[in-house]
């Protein structure tokens, strides 16, 4: 099996597919898209959203250039993307983008100010949120196996390479973020050397959603310690 995989860059010809990367990788545990939330309103999914945040490069977790692509007999079946965090915002959307999103999903004026003031409200305007403080130079986001090729190692195949194409980038360390209760994830990075750094537990997060959250840990590997 492992003779009919390979990895490759991303390119944007590959955005209907990493806009459904993103989407699984949001979902588990708590089986829903966060976007979805912010989305109410302008008669725009996720999916549509998140490619339009792609072709827009209007993300501060990945742009396409950022993510490596795993296929299996020629066909894509999992994606990562590693990123250098924007030393400014730690959120998840550069909102100067907003207008080229806007403009791709053909969203009115008023649809567009309505969702920014959602974002903010969730996400603040200046906000550095400690959970979201990267702890490492180097940050892996997004990483998911589609549903029906899963259970095969794929997700661990496609990591490691990552990585490797993060160590050759001279990072020292890099950083990945589980929430807590996504225990497939959890062994998965533990597996290949994560170590747990930093937990968030739900109490952290009581007063900022209206939704039960379990939380967040916070994973580190220093490339130094990788096996060759």
């Amino acid at each position: 099996m492992l003779a009919t995989l390979n990895t490759r860059p991303a390119t944007t010809a590959d955005i209907p597919f990493l806009a459904r990367i993103e989407y699984e990788a949001s979902l588990p545990p708590l089986n829903q898209c966060f976007w979805e939330e912010l989305l109410q309103g302008t008669g725009t999914s996720a999916l549509p959203f998140i490619a339009a945040k792609l072709k827009a490069a209007a993300s501060n977790w990945g742009n396409v250039s950022d993510f490596l692509v795993l296929s299996e007999q020629d066909q894509p079946v999992a994606a990562a993307a590693g990123y250098v965090p924007n030393p400014d915002d730690y959120c998840p959307l550069r909102l100067s983008r907003l207008g080229a999103i806007a403009d791709e999903l053909h969203w009115s004026p008023a649809t567009a100010a309505a969702f920014r003031d959602r974002y903010l409200e969730l996400w603040g305007g200046d906000l550095r949120p400690d959970f979201l403080t990267p702890q490492a130079p180097w940050i892996i986001e997004n990483v998911a196996v589609l549903p029906e090729a899963r259970g095969r190692g794929l997700g661990k195949a496609l990591l490691n390479a990552l990585l490797q194409a993060g160590k050759s980038q001279q990072h020292s360390h890099a950083g990945i973020m589980v929430i807590n209760g996504n225990d497939a994830a959890r062994h998965t990075y533990e597996s290949i050397g994560f170590k747990p750094y930093q937990t968030f537990y739900s109490h952290y997060f009581s007063d900022q959603v209206d939704m039960e959250f379990p939380g967040i840990t916070k994973f580190g590997l220093r490339f130094s310690k990788m096996s060759h």
